[in-house]
């Protein structure tokens, strides 16, 4: 590989392994038309073990490295390459990897290894140019030390059924929509998750569980390449559509990555589940907010008292703890009152019954928007502005566990109206 010291001192470096005429004509054309970039050289060889690359002053002086690697020529040693790029120690390195025809399984494959986006051949100098950009700007923002400042936020059902994932999905629409924070939406099921269902996108190929898996390379381009993005604006970490085995996290992993997510967003809103018990404390923890949604019955109002009394043992968790009635109605036999007297915890909101509204919504593919009149909307829309209320709060002034917005009223409130 030749060493073009005129390039010493490139924002990003691109260079190509085993790249067909198409692909290196792109990369020649594309840098051009990037502000910082340049076109560094090409390999003709994969990496291997003993084939090993001489790494010019020009890579190794650049702030931010894209490797564009053609992987018709052999799949698996390309796969063995992005690997070893890897461990080149490069900085700010992105991988892009090319192929006339690729399936799903060995598009996951790449990305486990290190790829950061596929495009397909012949090549395109526009979704080139279009990828570096995105690099570009990623490399900026990570280079200007952004403070970790995204909210975590976690919804857990007390029992099955809660609703959990239409309060999730709702909310993070909201601050999308009305308050044009940037916002992550996370399903956090291992399988058959409703989240893309609701939002009516296609199951996406990655999620929280492979995050998980590539914790200790997560950047702000292998992110990218992981997320769905919705109409709407929302950002979207689907689950799978299919049945698929549970991945054992460890704390370390979880905690490492809701504070890379921290960095790169506003809110992250997480649909969890109480049946991850291994780690729920875990995701507790790493949660600004936690709510625990339940229904105004008897069977789901029991669950949620032995919830509240677990949680209640660790201080730090019940300071984050907020409770959510979902489906309430004017006629619930069970009051705001009533709820408290059983799980010694006060009722945060509670979010009205509009079964026929969210049964079209869902099956149309599109929450219900902020502007609708029903009284649902109207709540969430309530929800969003107190929790930016609390965040635009002066830090000396602590929070408290004051009753929030709710529909239950007390028989004292009646005899006063």
């Amino acid at each position: 590989m030749a060493d073009n010291s005129q390039f010493d001192h490139a924002v990003q470096a691109v260079f190509s392994v085993c790249a067909s005429p198409d692909v290196a004509s792109a990369a020649m054309a594309a840098c051009p038309e990037v502000q910082g970039s340049v076109f560094a050289g090409e390999f003709n060889d994969y990496f291997s073990g003993e084939r090993r690359p001489q790494i010019s002053q020009t890579l190794k002086a650049a702030t931010g490295c894209v490797a564009l690697v053609d992987c018709d020529r052999d799949p698996e040693q390309a796969l063995q390459t992005m690997e070893r790029l890897r461990a080149l120690m490069l900085r700010n390195l992105s991988v892009v990897a090319y192929a006339t025809k690729v399936d799903a399984t060995y598009l996951l494959q790449a990305m486990r290894v290190g790829c950061n986006e596929f495009l397909t051949k012949p090549a395109s100098t526009d979704a080139l140019e279009e990828a570096l950009n995105r690099f570009r700007a990623a490399h900026i923002s990570e280079a200007g030390g952004q403070p970790n400042s995204g909210r975590v936020i976690s919804f857990f059902g007390a029992k099955g059924g809660a609703g959990t994932t239409t309060l999730a999905v709702h909310l993070a629409n909201n601050l999308v929509r009305r308050h044009r924070k940037r916002t992550l939406l996370i399903d956090h099921h291992h399988e058959l998750g409703h989240i893309s269902l609701y939002l009516g996108l296609k199951g996406g190929q990655y999620h929280f569980d492979e995050l998980i898996r590539n914790s200790d390379r997560l950047d702000g381009n292998l992110l990218n390449g992981f997320v769905t993005r919705h109409t709407g604006g929302l950002e979207v970490l689907a689950s799978p559509d299919v049945v698929a085995a549970d991945y054992k996290s460890s704390p370390e992993e979880i905690n490492s990555v809701f504070a890379f997510l921290r960095t790169q967003y506003d809110f992250i809103v997480v649909d969890s589940s109480m049946d991850y018990k291994d780690i729920v404390p875990t995701m507790q923890q790493s949660s600004d907010e936690v709510y625990l949604v339940s229904t105004p019955d008897v069977a789901s109002l029991r669950d949620l008292a032995r919830r509240v009394e677990h949680l209640r043992l660790t201080d730090p968790a019940s300071e984050k703890l907020r409770i959510i009635i979902n489906r309430s109605t004017s006629d619930d036999a069970v009051t705001a009152e009533q709820i408290e007297a059983a799980v010694r915890f006060p009722v945060w909101m509670a979010i009205p019954n509009n079964y026929a509204d969210l049964v079209r919504a869902i099956n149309a593919g599109e929450p219900i928007p902020p502007q609708h009149r029903s009284a649902f909307a109207q709540q969430i829309n309530k929800w969003a502005d107190k929790i930016l209320s609390v965040m635009a709060a002066p830090l000396d002034q602590p929070t408290t566990h004051k009753k929030g917005f709710t529909l239950f009223r007390s028989k004292r409130d009646k005899k006063v109206a």
